[in-house]
């Protein structure tokens, strides 16, 4: 009934994972940023224990990192620990993706390759503003991946609409119109910061992450 969803939840988790893994190897963090963020990996396997009953081998996503943060520290650290789990559980994550990609349409397909890289970025983005990193560069770069993801969002929503019927689509325009509303209000949201050159808060990305996943279930219920 809800299988739509993995059409967005696995696709926004393995990017938030992407975006973790490469702080945790390449970025310059210090012991206590290195604590903080892993104190966020639970809340991703959270969400893939979660999501696993719609397919169950996603729960092996989720032991994978379960056992990392078993052997790390979330004070200060300089350990990396076991790296090679969340190496593990990403290559997991990607077969997976890559399996619901090619049983998909080509436009649902897309739909979750921008999905990815649109709610991985916000979300990635919301869990480094949790662990207090100073990674400025990422606070810049997220949004504007973000931007680019939304774009092609857009154009597999536009893509698949085409195969529907005249009848059908005048019954969804108006959700499919508060869905891209959606879309623009997690847009402002996320890039709140770079507009108005403030310094970035954590309220606005989180009230954009919620409307901008809203918005990609909103699609995915109504057209997948």
């Amino acid at each position: 009934m809800y299988s739509y969803l993995l059409s967005v939840i696995p696709p926004m988790l393995l990017g938030a994972q992407c975006v973790l893994l490469l702080i945790l190897l390449k970025g310059n963090i210090c012991p206590g940023q290195r604590g903080r963020i892993h104190k966020q990996l639970p809340i991703i396997a959270i969400l893939w224990l979660a999501i696993s009953p719609l397919f169950w081998p996603l729960a092996s996503v989720s032991v994978l990192i379960f056992v990392f943060f078993s052997q790390v520290k979330v004070s200060k650290t300089r350990e990396s620990g076991p790296i090679w789990l969340l190496q593990l559980a990403l290559g997991f994550a990607i077969a997976f993706i890559l399996f619901f990609i090619i049983g998909s349409e080509r436009p649902q397909g897309l739909f979750i390759l921008a999905g990815m890289m649109f709610l991985g970025a916000s979300f990635s983005h919301v869990l480094l503003l949790l662990a207090r990193t100073r990674l400025q560069a990422f606070h810049r770069l997220l949004p504007v991946v973000g931007i680019v993801a939304a774009m092609l969002v857009s154009l597999a929503i536009l893509w698949q609409t085409q195969y529907y019927s005249l009848n059908y689509l005048h019954k969804i325009i108006w959700s499919l119109a508060g869905c891209f509303m959606l879309v623009l209000a997690g847009i402002v949201g996320s890039t709140w910061h770079l507009f108005t050159n403030q310094t970035i808060q954590k309220l606005p990305p989180i009230c954009g992450f919620m409307m901008s996943f809203a918005a990609m279930v909103g699609f995915a219920a109504l057209l997948y």
